[in-house]
């Protein structure tokens, strides 16, 4: 009887369960489509908002230019050139065109692409109709002028403009013209703009439709090339003029049949700024609510499911089962615990090396410094060193915070104009202390490296090098050998230098089974020899990731015991900004290295530079040849040698050199070393400088210049900041100890300051001085009251000269996301704390030249 009433009760309970989930499915079957439809709709709508906001940015880069030629008097060359001037994008182009004679006809900032001598800027827009109201353009800053998809007629893209009417002067007679000013954007960089959350709608494809109904973006498995044609074509019964819905209602879903006579879903959104312009995504009827888990069904059948276990566990097995279960979970998450428990300290404690290393650098530095208070080359040497270390450790701080974007690969990379020179010399500092402390045979050689400045994420560039290289040093054995071998090849893509990094060594080696996992996070070749070495395990993923996104290629060739060889590959944008070119005054150099591959790459460099070079490979041989020299009366205008040679070093042949030709030959002293150690007894034997390797062309020129007295020192140059002296500059910050540290530099270059306190004071200060009191304002965006951002929103809303004064974000938000957050309410520029010096003195005298 007792199982009988067990058994009616299950199925009492089974019943009731079942009846439940029927009523509530048939309830709830209309309104869960109905939620997904209004959930996929506000999708479209947050996407509008996202693409509004990037055309708004693009049309403020353009009206800034209008602004500035406007009231400048230009004419249409000069115009263009300082649209050129202004190029940040390398593929963003100006057109600047003549309309006042219906010409249609002007000169492009940028060279045609069947250019092949590289003079034709001219551009003609006579048989595009793309204006159709030329004569009630927007006001700047009121609306965006954009024109429909068009084929850019320099090179065929097809790309959208934005544009704003311009006034010039033309440049015969100074009779007023009057033209169009286009920032040319092609289809193809908007396409990578967006991509449609896709967590719910596996299937959806996202597009953008002009006032016509063509596609500037379209659907990645779309053929067709006009919505409106489209949607006649397959739905001529529907009744429904889709122009007119478009146009009527700026939100909302229709519902249409494709080509195949499936049901799809579109939801539409019109982007306000635009002329007629739209969002649409659409999905298939059968996918909308595809993939949504009914937890509410689920989590009734469970409780129906528990009742009827907890009922036969209570009554058949007195609660043995649910004690089972009971004990197994409570083993389970103690394990768990367990494992969590050992992943976070085994993190801690491996990060304490990459932590350790930047930190032992700036400690021993700073205790040199303080040793040799009186020699100021020494301090100064000391605190440049200092300062790299510090930007290392601060981008060991950033990849610690970012590691969950790296896991999730969110990484952004945030690209800016930085010199390959810089980054080579800060990989050279930052691995002497290793280097010296294992007596390692350190060399670093280049080839080909003609362009200085790249534009790149120069942070995460770093990170990849300096990751790989110390890497190869931490586990090479004390006296072993590592070799850096960095050239310049030409780029697949116009406009791209291809980077080829290589590092190589004679250290522990890698097994083929780590090789496989290598990349995986904290993962690290052990070995008896190196076993008492530390580091994250992160070095290899992060940089594995760093070169993916960056489109480039690390490959590795290891041996146990023999060494290993990591070569990375990179194609980098070629930036805007390039060193004059460099020549020499007639000069005959010598220069002795025991390594041919240098001598051979140094002699064609130095050449280049219009010297007349020689070479030696060893000591003896550069005597001799200095020797033969002296007596046939032609002293080398310069001798450059090597410090660590074989058989006689660097200092000793000074000495000799010294003790044939007296003081009128010129001598450097060349070392991958740091030369602190042996500095003194080389100026005893009678050196005049030293230059680092690798011999890059500038770093060359700039040297032999300094020592024959063609140029002043760059520390010099670096030093005469008079330009920017007596400049006013407005301060927002709230820290007392930050406002203390910017207004005490800014004091030392002769710049004067004020504080506001949050942003509101901000704001009412600019909005109650007189006109040009400041030339800057530093605003800071952590602040109370009102906040950086706000305090931007305002002062560009201000009625008076102060809406269009510079703005530079100084902040400790440093991630890509929140230099963009800057850029977007009107910031001009973006400094991230721990604030750069000369970062702040650019940024200063950028603002400088422009109102020059």
């Amino acid at each position: 009887m007792k199982k009988l009433g067990i058994v009616l009760a299950n199925i009492l309970i089974i019943a009731i369960v079942i009846i439940v989930v029927i009523i509530y499915v048939g309830q709830s079957k209309q309104n869960r489509y109905q939620d997904d439809l209004d959930h996929f709709r506000n999708l479209t709508d947050t996407m509008e908002k996202v693409t509004e906001n990037y055309l708004e940015g693009e049309q403020h880069i353009c009206d800034v230019w209008t602004h500035h030629i406007n009231s400048s008097e230009m004419t249409l060359e000069e115009a263009t050139e300082f649209v050129r001037d202004s190029h940040v994008h390398a593929k963003v182009s100006g057109h600047l065109i003549l309309i006042d004679d219906g010409s249609m006809r002007g000169l492009s900032s940028r060279l045609g692409s069947n250019d092949a001598d590289g003079e034709d800027y001219s551009v003609s827009y006579e048989n595009l109709d793309l204006f159709p109201d030329l004569e009630h353009i927007g006001a700047l800053g009121e609306r965006i002028n954009i024109t429909v998809a068009y084929p850019n007629p320099q090179n065929g893209a097809l790309s959208i403009a934005f544009y704003n009417k311009i006034y010039l002067v033309d440049s015969k007679d100074g009779s007023p013209r009057t033209g169009l000013l286009l920032r040319v954007v092609p289809v193809s960089e908007l396409e990578t703009k967006w991509v449609f959350p896709q967590e719910r709608y596996k299937n959806v494809e996202f597009s953008m439709l002009d006032s016509n109904g063509g596609f500037v973006i379209k659907g990645t498995s779309s053929d067709i090339s006009n919505f409106y044609d489209f949607y006649r074509q397959y739905n001529s019964k529907s009744g429904l003029d889709i122009e007119k819905e478009l146009e009527e209602n700026d939100i909302g879903t229709i519902s249409l049949l494709n080509s195949k006579g499936e049901e799809v879903i579109v939801a539409h959104a019109t982007i306000d700024s635009t002329d007629g312009w739209n969002m649409i995504s659409a999905v298939l009827r059968t996918d909308l609510t595809t993939g949504g888990t009914d937890w509410i069904l689920i989590g009734l059948v469970t409780i129906g499911l528990f009742l009827l276990f907890a009922l036969d566990s209570i009554v058949l097995s007195r609660f043995n089962r649910q004690l089972q279960v009971a004990a197994r979970a409570a083993e389970e998450a103690q394990q768990a615990a367990e494992v969590a428990n050992k992943a976070k300290t085994d993190f801690l404690s491996t990060m304490s090396h990459d932590i350790r290393t930047p930190m032992n650098a700036i400690i021993g530095l700073t205790t040199i410094a303080e040793k040799n208070l009186g020699d100021a080359d020494a301090v100064g040497d000391c605190l440049r060193k200092v300062s790299m270390a510090s930007n290392h450790l601060l981008t060991l701080i950033n990849d610690i915070l970012d590691i969950s974007k790296v896991e999730s690969g969110k990484l952004n990379l945030s690209p800016v104009t930085f010199s390959i020179v810089e980054t080579a010399g800060n990989l050279v500092n930052l691995s002497q202390p290793m280097v010296k402390e294992k007596n390692i045979d350190f060399s670093f050689r280049i080839n080909r490296m003609e362009t200085e400045y790249l534009y790149a994420d120069q942070l995460r560039l770093n990170q990849i090098f300096i990751n790989i290289l110390s890497n190869a040093i931490k586990y090479t054995e004390p006296y072993g050998k590592v070799a850096v071998d960095m050239q310049e090849e030409k780029g697949e893509q116009e406009g791209t230098v291809r980077i080829k990094y290589v590092v190589s060594d004679t250290g522990i080696g890698m097994s083929e089974e780590f090789m496989d996992r290598m990349y995986q996070p904290f993962s690290r070749q052990t070995d008896s020899r190196v076993n008492t070495i530390q580091g994250t395990g992160l070095g290899l993923t992060i940089t594995k990731r760093m070169v993916d996104m960056m489109g480039g290629t690390i490959d590795c060739v290891s041996k146990v015991g023999e060494g290993t060889t990591f070569t990375v590959e990179l194609d980098i944008p070629v930036s805007d900004r390039q060193l004059e070119d460099m020549k020499l005054n007639p000069v005959d150099i010598l220069l002795v290295d025991d390594d041919e591959i240098l001598l051979e790459t140094a002699k064609d460099t130095l050449q280049s530079l219009g010297a007349t070079a020689e070479t030696a490979a060893s000591g003896e041989m550069a005597i001799e040849m200095v020797s033969e020299r002296h007596l046939s009366g032609t002293d080398y205008g310069v001798v450059i040698l090597d410090w660590k040679m074989p058989g006689m070093d660097g200092v000793e042949v000074i000495r000799r050199i010294r003790e044939i030709a007296g003081e009128s030959v010129p001598i450097l002293l060349i070392s991958a070393y740091d030369w602190s150690d042996i500095e003194e007894e080389a100026r005893a034997a009678g050196v005049n400088g030293f230059v680092s390797k690798p011999l890059f062309r500038s770093t060359l020129y700039e040297r032999i210049s300094e020592l024959l007295g063609e140029r002043k020192k760059a520390s010099e140059m670096e030093e005469d900041n008079s330009d920017i002296a007596g400049m006013h500059i407005l301060v927002a910050e709230d820290n007392d100890i930050n406002w203390e540290i910017i207004s005490v530099i800014l004091q030392m270059y002769a710049i004067e300051c004020e504080r506001a306190e949050n942003g509101k004071l901000c704001v009412d200060r600019l909005s109650a001085c007189e006109k040009d009191r400041f030339d800057l304002v530093f605003m800071d965006i952590q602040m109370p009251v009102m906040n950086g951002l706000e305090a931007t929103k305002a002062i560009r809303k201000l009625d008076n000269w102060a809406k269009d004064i510079p703005i530079i974000a100084m902040t400790a938000d440093a991630f890509s996301e929140n230099v963009t957050e800057c850029l977007s309410v009107g910031m001009n520029g973006h400094i991230s704390k721990p604030i750069d010096v000369k970062l702040v003195l650019k940024e200063i005298r950028k603002v400088k030249e422009a109102k020059s």
